[in-house]
């Protein structure tokens, strides 16, 4: 590993963590490709539960037919989540030498998910929240400017498009920086499944923890995710199936640059040691 600890902060080697990542991947390719299998084989189960909210693009009138599009997405969030938990635990096992099987990828921990989850919804009120009172007090106004632009004219038209300008360049700068705070947010909490289950971390705790370990090495991190986005991309033309390698084996790669960078932070090693034969 060649990480270090400069005066600025630890630093990131993504060609390390590529490499380290498809090491762990191939200790354990079957149970890492079978998982998501697994789930995506029961999201697809019920995907019923969503499509009955539409019926050749007509939104259905029935509250049952809601409700059970709300079931549908709650089911297919959790699934999301046990993959992910199980995939990044599977990633730790397979860095540290070990060779996790498919039933210690599926193995449930409610407290970790519970965790998790605060900590998804945390974030996303960290980003809803700002977005909804920019809707509220820049983009109301607007949209009434607009809807009654007519009744208000015969007072001055020069004033009602100067004010409407106004209101529209406020909005467009204001959501270009929530846009840019964003994208910030999303490399900074890059490692958060990976915070929430080796460290413990709280909701809270586990995104001031990813600021803190992401900061010093941001823009590698970012270029590292655009990479993992580049996997996932090249593995959905592959006939889809190639994304069940990629997926994993995306995780595996995050999960070791997550391990590198707070080794060169000068914190002790986060993953579990793997258990001597």
């Amino acid at each position: 590993m060649h990480a270090s600890v400069g005066r600025h902060g630890p630093r990131l080697d993504f060609g390390d963590a590529l490499q380290e990542g498809w090491r762990a991947f191939s200790r354990s390719p079957g149970p890492f490709v079978g998982f998501p299998l697994v789930v995506v084989a029961l999201q697809f189960l019920i995907q019923p539960l969503q499509s009955q909210i539409s019926n050749g693009g007509v939104a259905s009138s029935d509250p049952l037919d809601w409700i059970l599009y709300l079931i549908g997405l709650t089911a297919n969030l959790l699934l999301n989540l046990w993959c992910a938990i199980g995939l990044v635990r599977g990633a730790g096992s397979a860095i540290q030498g070990g060779h996790p099987s498919l039933g210690q990828l599926m193995r449930w921990d409610g407290e970790v998910f519970g965790r998790l989850l605060r900590a998804w919804l945390l974030l996303a009120a960290v980003v809803l929240v700002p977005l909804i009172g920019l809707l509220l007090l820049v983009g109301g106004p607007l949209a009434l400017l607009g809807f009654y632009a007519d009744q208000l004219v015969p007072f001055s038209r020069t004033l009602v498009e100067v004010l409407g300008l106004s209101l529209a360049v406020v909005f467009a700068l204001l959501l270009g920086v929530l846009l840019l705070g964003v994208i910030y947010l999303a490399i900074n909490q890059s490692f958060l499944t990976q915070i929430v289950l080796f460290e413990r971390a709280g909701s809270r705790t586990a995104l001031q923890r990813g600021r803190s370990l992401v900061d010093p090495s941001w823009l590698m991190v970012l270029l590292l995710m655009l990479i993992a986005g580049l996997l996932m991309l090249l593995g959905l033309l592959a006939c889809l199936v190639g994304a069940f390698v990629a997926w994993p084996l995306v995780v595996c790669i995050a999960t070791a640059a997550y391990r590198q960078l707070v080794l060169a932070s000068g914190d002790a090693d986060p993953l579990p040691p793997h258990p001597s034969p």
